[in-house]
Parts: structure tokens; C-alpha cells; sequence
């Protein structure tokens, strides 16, 4: 029974993580990135994403932006970023509400100022903090007397973009009409973001939006190109953790399998009594698959409570663990923070997949229960 309840545990806590990444992925980063962009490096309408709301019914939001990767630097260190203009309100109409969860100064980005929010990641790299000065140099060349030369701007630091995710590391956000100054856009915007009501249904509103748009030349992108791979990975990795820690499950069935012929042989007496008063050979079946059922049952309620404690302290561990040996385990992963959630069909599959093991190994030993004479069995008795 505690081979079984280990490994029911281990398995649900391994689902609950991987649950958890992707409920984090979900809402971290796919309320904030954009689902569908629009681009065009000349300028766009400015009443472009209005119009496409109109017209699809399945865009929640959009956003008119003005982006351009970079540099961003100070007087010791150069990082590449990509820069996104945009305007505060916008934003707070654009991003979901747990993505909005995260105390980033968008009020802070006023037209004229020149202030700039940098990613959690691009600002500890930059050993830069609010009230800095940095150094944007874009990647769009101006025309100087000297030639084609960057264009340059600096900006303050009025604030840090903190997502928990890999976006910290690439990104900083600054006002919609200071990077159409800097960047000297004869349009109100060069791309447009939009946000759909369901993320998954990007492929069938791709086409629908582009035709909406009516404008020529337009690159699309969307956040599958970035993050699908990701997505895509972690479902077949779950299934694969599925697939291989049931076999701690089934092995632990199996020892199931040895302690219930080992409680056959000590009930022979009691079996041979119930079969003298009348019982039949389905009533012994019944009685030996139940009593697995039961130890199945016990096991099952003490492995969810264990594995919901081990949920709750888990991520206080990892932490932990991360400061004592300075390496964490969500290193290369789009997300920086750990969790564990148990969710309802994980949970099922996971019951589902013991009571069906259980079942099959109780089985044999309840089938040579009933093989069990009687009269031969009381007779040495």
C-alpha cells in the first residue's frame, strides 16, 4: 500500500507541475503578447485595428503600435531589445487582467517625456534601476550629414516591466509618440497588435483578420511562430510523464497483486466456512476485489491530500533550493516562477488509470480464491 500511495503521489505532483507551467504560460504570457501582429515597416492606418474588430466578431482587442528592435545601453553594457511603443491606455485595454496583476508603471510612458520600462531581465543586465538614464539606439537609420547613421535617443528609466516570463529579458515599452519622433514615422503606427478570444483559434481568425485589414503589404505573424513550439512540447511531454510514471503505478499494483494472494492463503479457513454456509464462487470474487477496491480507495485520498500539501510548499523549496546551489530548474523556459496545480481531468485520469489497475491485479488472486475446496481446506483445519 505505500509502494501505491508513493507512486500515486509522485505522478499527481508531476502532473500538477507541468499543469501548473502551462496555466502560467497561458496566463502570463498569452495575455500579454500579442496573438495576432500586423506589420508594415512604412506605416499603417491608424484606424486599422478598429476596423478589424469590427468586422471579426472572435478579436477581443487590438492595438496600434510603433516597434523597432535595438540597442539598448548604458556606459558599461549593450543589450538588444525589442522596443514597442504604445500608449498606456491602450495597454490596460489590450492585456488581460492577470497579466495586468504585475505593478507596471504604464502611466508613467506621457508623450514628451522620453521615458522608457525596461524588462526585469534587460534592466539586471544593464545594472540599471528606475530614475536611470539609458542610451536607445534603433535599428531604423536616419539620414545625417555624415550619412546613414542610427538613430539615438536617451531615455529615463521611469519604471521595470515584470512578467515573470522570458519577455523580461527582450523587451522595452515606450510611449507611442515619442517612437514615432524617434523614428520619424510619417504614419500613426507601423503594426498593430490583436488579441483574440480564444488563442487557440488562431489559425481559423489569421485569414479573417488580414482580409479585414485591407491594406497592402502587410507581414502577419502570430504568437504560435513564437511560443507554439513551447506549447506543443509541454502536452507531449505531459503525456510522456503520464505514460512512463504509470509504470511506477503499475509496478506498485503488482506488489498489490503479492500481497493479496498472501491474503488469500490466510483467509483459506474463512473461505471455506462462507463457501460451507452457501456462498458462491461470484460472492468470493467480489469480496477479494472489493477489499482491493477499498485499499485502491484509501490510497487514493491520502495521495491527492499528499500531493496537494507537497503542491503547497513545493515552490518554497525550489526557491530554496535555487539560492543554495544557484541554479534554478526553470532556467530555459519562457516562465521564471514554479507551481503546482491539480487539475480536475488530470486528477481523474489519474484514479481512472489505479482503479483499472487495481481491478485487473486483484483479479487472479480473487480467481484462486474461489479455486479453494472446502471440504479439504476444513478438514486439516
Amino acid at each position: 500500500m505505500l509502494g501505491l500511495i508513493i507512486s500515486i503521489t509522485t505522478l499527481l505532483v508531476v502532473q500538477g507541475v507541468v499543469a501548473g507551467f502551462q496555466r502560467d504560460l497561458d496566463r502570463n504570457v498569452l495575455g500579454l503578447v500579442p496573438h495576432i501582429t500586423l506589420s508594415k515597416p512604412s506605416g499603417m492606418d491608424a484606424a486599422l485595428g478598429e476596423r478589424v474588430i469590427a468586422e471579426v466578431p472572435s478579436v477581443a482587442a487590438s492595438m496600434m503600435v510603433a516597434q523597432s528592435s535595438g540597442l539598448v545601453s548604458t556606459g558599461d553594457a549593450v543589450l538588444r531589445a525589442q522596443f514597442i511603443g504604445v500608449e498606456p491606455e491602450s495597454v490596460k485595454n489590450f492585456v488581460t487582467r492577470s497579466a495586468l496583476d504585475h505593478d507596471t508603471p504604464w502611466d508613467e510612458l506621457a508623450p514628451g517625456r522620453f521615458a522608457i520600462l525596461l524588462g526585469s531581465g534587460v534592466a539586471r543586465e544593464l545594472e540599471v534601476t528606475t530614475g536611470d538614464v539609458v542610451l536607445v539606439t534603433l535599428a531604423t537609420e536616419g539620414i545625417s550629414p555624415f550619412g546613414y547613421m542610427p538613430r539615438q535617443k536617451r531615455f529615463k528609466v521611469a519604471g521595470l516591466s515584470e512578467t515573470q516570463t522570458s519577455l523580461d529579458s527582450m523587451v522595452a515599452y515606450i510611449n507611442l509618440e515619442d517612437a514615432r519622433r524617434v523614428l520619424q514615422m510619417p504614419m500613426a503606427a507601423n503594426a498593430a497588435f490583436f488579441r483574440l478570444q480564444d488563442p487557440l483559434d488562431v489559425r481559423s481568425t489569421f485569414f479573417s483578420i488580414y482580409v479585414a485589414a485591407n491594406e497592402p503589404d502587410l507581414l502577419a505573424t502570430t504568437w504560435q511562430d513564437l511560443f507554439g513550439a513551447l506549447f506543443n512540447f509541454l502536452q507531449r511531454f505531459k503525456n510522456l510523464l503520464f505514460l512512463l510514471l504509470s509504470m511506477l503505478v503499475a509496478v506498485a499494483a503488482f506488489n498489490l497483486v503479492s500481497n493479496m494472494v498472501m491474503l488469500v492463503h490466510s483467509r483459506r479457513a474463512d473461505v471455506a466456512v462462507l463457501r460451507t454456509l452457501g456462498g458462491n464462487t461470484t460472492m468470493v470474487l467480489i469480496s477479494f476485489v472489493a477489499t482491493a477496491w477499498a485499499i485502491a480507495f484509501v490510497s487514493l485520498i491520502a495521495c491527492i491530500l499528499l500531493a496537494w500539501l507537497i503542491g503547497l510548499v513545493l515552490p518554497t523549496l525550489h526557491e530554496l533550493l535555487t539560492q543554495l546551489i544557484g541554479v534554478s530548474l526553470r532556467d530555459g523556459f519562457a516562465l521564471h516562477q514554479l507551481s503546482v496545480v491539480l487539475q480536475f481531468p488530470d486528477v481523474i485520469r489519474v484514479v481512472a488509470l489505479t482503479v483499472l489497475m487495481v481491478t485487473v491485479g486483484s483479479l487472479y488472486p480473487a480467481w484462486r480464491a474461489t479455486r479453494l475446496a472446502p471440504s479439504e481446506i476444513l478438514r486439516d483445519e
